[in-house]
């Protein structure tokens, strides 16, 4: 089993590979959520943390006995915590935006530890439903607060009539 920062994430160096994206990944995301990007340069973040979501549930996550799952989930969410702290200048608003998107990568194990428990002989079928969960989705970027609508503004063209 391999140690990083004094927590047992099990299995191969392969695994810690896609955790260390998915880690990096995250803390990316919730950076350039503080500088205030576009939700369209977010939602670049979002779709690559579901590929590697969904790396680690089938090529790692699908081959774990269920004490090495929670072991896993409990390594994962204490490494996604770790990372959020890391952000600077953010409010408890932000921080309770930080636990979401956390609570949001575990749900997929989660889900994943369900399939697993309910088909336990069924490699196949487990593989299928594990394509099936819902990664991220629907996901919330926490920018309703910052959205601001803006009215159309009416201009006249040439040729219409003033009304």
């Amino acid at each position: 089993m391999n140690y990083k920062r004094g927590i047992d994430i099990p299995t191969a160096t392969a695994i810690n590979n896609e955790v260390k994206n998915l880690l990096e990944m995250f803390e990316f995301y919730l950076t350039e959520r503080q500088l205030g990007k576009a939700v369209e340069d977010l939602a670049i973040a979002v779709r690559d943390m579901r590929i590697i979501i969904q790396r680690l549930l089938l090529d790692y996550f699908i081959n774990l006995s269920p004490d090495e799952e929670s072991r896993f989930c409990t390594a994962l969410a204490s490494l996604l915590a770790s990372r959020s702290i890391k952000i600077p200048n953010a409010a408890k608003e932000d921080r309770k935006y930080f636990d979401y998107c956390i609570g949001e990568i575990l749900t997929c194990f989660q889900w994943a530890q369900e399939i697993k428990a309910q088909f336990p002989e069924d490699n196949q079928t487990q593989r299928t439903l594990l394509l099936d969960i819902p990664i991220l989705r629907p996901f919330d970027y926490g920018r309703r607060s910052k959205i601001r609508i803006v009215k159309h503004k009416k201009t006249k063209y040439k040729g219409q009539r003033a009304s």
